[in-house]
């Protein structure tokens, strides 16, 4: 709840989620407006380098070139990442269900500046 609006009162463009991994690590999540994941961070070490981390998504998005890329590009980022949290992912699954269920959980919102 946000200021006494519930959440589906709320029309947003999209969100960014600040999660912690199973390993203890943070990622920062670009959700759209119908809470699909659009963009996940690399890993940081601590929360305050995540929030760090949102300053800078920020930045991009804000401001960054849209450049073509190709496949071969595409497959060298994935090597620097082979894997996206699949444990992440399980979590993902099971929050959906808990979403789907009448009694939904409040979500807290962290400010990360701006």
């Amino acid at each position: 709840m946000l200021n006494g609006i519930e959440d589906e009162e709320v029309a947003m463009a999209g969100h960014l989620e600040l999660v912690e991994t199973p390993d203890g690590e943070f990622r920062i999540l670009m959700v759209d407006g119908d809470d699909v994941l659009m963009g996940l961070s690399k890993q940081f070490s601590t929360m305050n380098e995540a929030v760090e981390g949102v300053a800078a998504i920020r930045e991009v998005a804000g401001t960054g070139l849209l450049r073509p890329a190709s496949a071969e590009r595409y497959a060298v980022l994935m090597l620097e990442e082979p894997v996206i949290d699949s444990a992440l992912a399980a979590q993902g699954e099971q929050a959906q269900a808990r979403a789907q269920s009448p009694a939904r959980a409040q979500s807290n919102v962290v400010n990360c500046g701006s």
